[in-house]
């Protein structure tokens, strides 16, 4: 008679297997040196599983709670911004500061780390729905125009809808810049416009043009105008004659 082993690994063990074991094994009477190591076994396996279980519970808050900091961080960064520009517009620093595009860099960073994060297979099926095949199928039937409802959609995840704030951030500090610098050029007070472009963005640019329009109006046209430069002298622009 020819005996033969098994190859086959035993399966893992799990809490529940192991505890079921050991149950049996006390059913049966084992000595007490076998149950201290089904004892350890049943130990280590509460402790695996539990640590998976909570491995599990964290891994869906990472994001969130980088969103968060994210969303945070640029709101701050954008106030400040804003607030060295209105309270502070003469001041060297702050015009080198605005001058530089880096000023707006920490808010392209943390928007582009934000839409990587959202980024998802049905994105771009989401924001330009349709395909090739029906657009060329015959007659008007125009493909890859975003619809409101899908765009809804897009933006209840909130990885999607943190993107879309700092993308705001990013434009109105942008437009904000673009309004102090042009007048510290022309000489324009801005202090009322930045405040309006630091939540409505494209209003506060608006405003400012509107501003700009009456003071340039309300100077004339035969009167000699002193422009603050960045570097804390003064251009004088002599009227035409």
């Amino acid at each position: 008679h020819i005996s033969s082993r098994s190859t086959h690994s035993p399966p893992p063990f799990s809490a529940a297997s192991t505890v079921g074991g050991c149950h049996g094994m006390h059913m049966r009477g084992t000595n007490s040196r076998k149950t201290s190591m089904c004892a350890g076994r049943i130990a280590a396996a509460k402790v695996s599983s539990a640590r998976a279980t909570v491995v599990a519970a964290a891994v869906p808050l990472v994001l969130p709670v980088a969103t968060t900091w994210a969303v945070a961080g640029g709101a701050i960064w954008t106030a400040i911004s804003f607030g060295m520009m209105i309270l502070l517009p003469q001041n060297r620093t702050v015009q080198r500061a605005m001058q530089s595009l880096w000023i707006v860099l920490p808010l392209a960073l943390a928007y582009l780390g934000l839409l990587a994060a959202s980024w998802t297979p049905d994105t771009v099926s989401i924001i330009l729905p349709g395909s090739l095949a029906e657009g060329l199928s015959g007659g008007f039937n125009p493909q890859f125009f975003p619809k409101l409802e899908a765009i809804q959609s897009l933006f209840s995840r909130p990885a999607t809808a943190a993107s879309w704030i700092l993308h705001i951030l990013a434009v109105n500090l942008w437009l904000g810049r673009s309004i102090y610098l042009d007048g510290l050029i022309s000489g324009i007070p801005t202090a009322v416009s930045l405040l309006l472009s630091s939540v409505f963005g494209p209003l506060g640019l608006l405003l400012h043009w509107a501003t700009k329009a009456a003071v340039l109006q309300l100077r004339g046209k035969d009167k000699e105008i002193v422009l603050p430069t960045p570097g804390g002298g003064s251009i004088t622009i002599l009227p035409y004659k």
